[in-house]
């Protein structure tokens, strides 16, 4: 995302962040408006049919229209497959476990904190993100149902009930989205990629024009900056292209995310560009448009070369014209990087199994499970001695807020608290006040319903700093007017319901900061330091081509790295909602943070292709010479990489890092001498031409890290 200046002193500082935050993540962008109508007409439908045929328990059938896959109709219809399949299980393991431990109160006891240790450690340990929701579902509802008092044929009755409900959610949100694909033939990671060039071309175009940025723009370029490429990337590893296309798009996708970035930043500036500036602006802009003409038409684009050392008045403007002037070269050696390409390619997503690789092995998992499973056993305490049933509520909530991840984090408790306080309180009792007494048809009840789950919708495509506040908007207003297939009128109902969400929101953050007191930014700088290892030991340990084991480990230092990208992305974008004495240092820390990743990405990219050689490469096809500067470089890049590793571990505990003499990484390169004959030393230049743009990237990042502390504005 993009890094924009942020005030930092003053009390009004935090409500400007605030309302300038709002504004960028509730503003319109390119399939904003179609993914809306798409979740709006599931969850409309949904809730018809639950209305029509009189289904109890139908709070949960409509949330699945924000949490289906959509990124293609395969996807979409693995999603709902894997439910309906979840929902069967747990159909099973419920009224078993309950026919044997259900009717004395202390095995009930028992069997309640079992099943929801079992429950949070599935959330964690699960692989797919929909078989977890789809668990998580019958189990709170079965919680609540198996309280009740009565037959036990009623409360086996109602439990199969409450595993149809969301089946039937997670069907109608895929038969929309059948539709909606056989009328919608886009490509969409083609278009997506398009839109971010064309908002970047006309940003350049007005530097070039000697023309003041328009509003219009500037708002265009940090949307994009701040939606991200994420939903690019996982639409493309999804999708049916070949495999050889499919990496390369890939490495397009990560290219044009940093280039809007930067794009976003030097759109904020404010300067006076000379006549050979503005020509050169020009001259990148007609690069950029070439660039998209070809990606749309299937063409390879023209490479060129960026002048080096050449400074500009727009700060990042070079790191701009180095970010596209890659992305050529991505098409420009695919041939001879063709049986290279398992693994040089993002991380699949696809993974075999049921359970992530170290379910069993790691021990935060077990961890999270028994912290979640004492905040929701605290509310099941609290609304059993109080015979109070319709808090309920809190325990569905404490799971359900579990599906994101769980720290000391203000930003998601704040997000729950207010999507709870909008969706419970202002829409669902403010509706049963002014608006309900007047409806009496399922007609005008639908036109309710559709508008605010339109405003969840469009909250819910935010992007993730926002959007759990969506689907916590949406889970309290159904979960107080969907329960029962009537219009609700009782305000005492509404209330228990939504009080049921906030005691729950407010025990799950009570024991979470108790057992996880660690800050956002605290995390976002452990983990940034470990990746910074963790690619130390990928330029100097890549593995052999011939040793399975040694791939393997390849493969999961890589998938362990692109991880962390999203891992640092996540608790950067979490810092600015952090309170108390240290929100000021942290914020700068973040803003430095967000540059200093974007341009380690840029250096993985750069490194994979070197990788990717040292693996698979034939012994011939490098000369000598230049192995040996290869061989050095790669141990240099290491050195350097823990270095920046070890100074930050010392600046963030508030002390002076004073590093080592760096060593000198361009002036290694240039004393390498190629072999000038073509053959049999063709890869000498290439190899050489990589390893210099690294060792450009990697000594910029150096400087810019060595420059100022890391909590000091620069």
């Amino acid at each position: 995302m993009a890094t924009t200046a942020t005030n930092l002193r003053g009390t009004s500082s935090y409500a400007d962040w605030f309302v300038d935050f709002l504004k960028k993540e509730l503003a319109p962008y390119p399939g904003r408006g179609t993914i809306v109508a798409r979740m709006v007409i599931s969850a409309t439908i949904t809730m018809i049919l639950i209305m029509t045929f009189r289904l109890p328990g139908g709070s949960i059938g409509p949330l699945y229209a924000f949490v289906i896959s959509r990124e293609n109709l395969l996807s979409s219809a693995r999603s709902a497959l894997v439910v309906v399949l979840s929902f069967a299980a747990g159909a099973a393991f419920i009224p078993i476990g309950a026919r044997m431990f259900a009717s004395t109160p202390l095995t009930h006891f028992a069997w309640e904190a079992v099943s929801l240790f079992i429950m949070f450690f599935l959330l964690r340990a699960l692989r797919d993100f929909n078989v977890a929701v789809a668990l998580v579902t019958v189990g709170t509802n079965a919680s609540a149902i198996w309280y009740l008092p009565g037959p036990a044929e009623t409360n086996l009755e109602l439990t199969l009930w409450a595993t149809l409900v969301p089946a039937v959610g997670a069907l109608v949100t895929f038969a929309v989205e059948a539709v909606f694909h056989a009328f919608n033939k886009q490509d969409e990671v083609l278009s997506g990629l398009s839109t971010r060039w064309s908002a970047m071309e006309s940003l350049l175009l007005s530097y070039a024009n000697n023309e003041p940025v328009s509003h219009d723009i500037e708002r265009r370029v940090a949307q994009l900056a701040l939606v991200g490429a994420g939903s690019l990337r996982r639409r493309l590893t999804r999708s049916d292209y070949d495999s050889l296309y499919r990496v390369q798009m890939m490495a397009v996708v990560s290219l044009t995310a940093r280039s809007i970035d930067l794009a976003a930043v030097i759109a904020q500036q404010k300067v006076e560009l000379s006549t050979e500036e503005r020509q050169r602006i020009r001259q990148l802009a007609a690069h950029i448009a070439r660039i998209r003409e070809c990606i749309v038409t299937k063409c390879k684009p023209e490479t060129w070369s960026v002048p080096r050392n050449a400074s500009s008045a727009l700060r990042l403007l070079p790191d701009l014209e180095r970010m596209v002037s890659l992305i050529p070269r991505v098409f420009e050696g695919s041939i001879s990087l063709e049986p290279y390409q398992e693994s040089g390619h993002e991380p699949t997503t696809q993974k075999k199994g049921i359970f992530v690789d170290d379910a069993f092995q790691n021990p935060e998992y077990i961890k999270f499970a028994l912290t979640g499973c004492l905040a929701a056993m605290i509310c099941y305490i609290l609304y059993v001695s109080l015979a109070w049933r319709n808090l309920s509520t809190a325990i569905v909530t404490c799971l359900l807020t579990a599906l994101s991840d769980i720290g000391s984090s203000r930003q998601k408790q704040l997000l729950r608290i207010v999507g709870a306080l909008i969706g419970g309180f202002i829409f669902s009792m403010g509706a049963q006040v002014f608006i309900l007494p007047y409806i009496d048809s399922i007609f005008g009840f639908s036109m309710l319903f559709a508008a605010i789950t339109g405003i969840a919708a469009w909250v819910a495509t935010s992007s993730p700093r926002l959007s759990y506040c969506g689907l916590q908007i949406a889970f309290a207003y159904f979960l107080v007017n969907l329960n029962e297939f009537t219009i609700q009128t009782s305000l005492g109902i509404a209330r228990d319901r939504a009080v049921g969400v906030l005691l729950g929101i407010f025990v799950m953050w009570l024991v979470f900061e108790r057992f996880h007191p660690k800050p956002a930014a605290q995390r976002m700088i452990e983990v940034f330091v470990e990746n910074l290892r963790l690619l130390a030991q990928l330029v100097v340990k890549p593995g052999e081509a011939n040793d399975p084991k040694s791939l393997a480990r390849l493969r999961r230092l890589r998938d362990q790295i692109y991880q962390n990208f999203t891992i640092v992305n996540a608790q950067a974008d979490a810092v600015p909602f952090e309170t108390g004495a240290m929100r000021a240092p942290h914020l700068i820390a973040q803003q430095k943070i967000h540059r200093w990743q974007a341009q380690l990405r840029t250096f993985y990219l750069l490194e994979i292709p070197l990788v990717q050689f040292r693996i698979f490469g034939l012994h011939g096809e490098m000369s000598e010479p230049v192995r040996d500067v290869e061989h050095r470089f790669q141990q240099n890049c290491a050195i350097i990489l823990n270095r920046m590793a070890d100074c930050l571990i010392v600046q963030f505990g508030e002390k002076e890092c004073t590093p080592p003499p760096r060593p000198e990484l361009e002036k290694l390169i240039d004393s390498a001498v190629p072999a000038e004959e073509p053959t049999p030393y063709h890869r000498d230049k290439t190899m050489l031409a990589i390893s210099r743009d690294i060792a450009s990237l990697l000594e910029g990042l150096d400087d810019d890290m060595s420059a100022v502390p890391l909590f000091q504005e620069n």
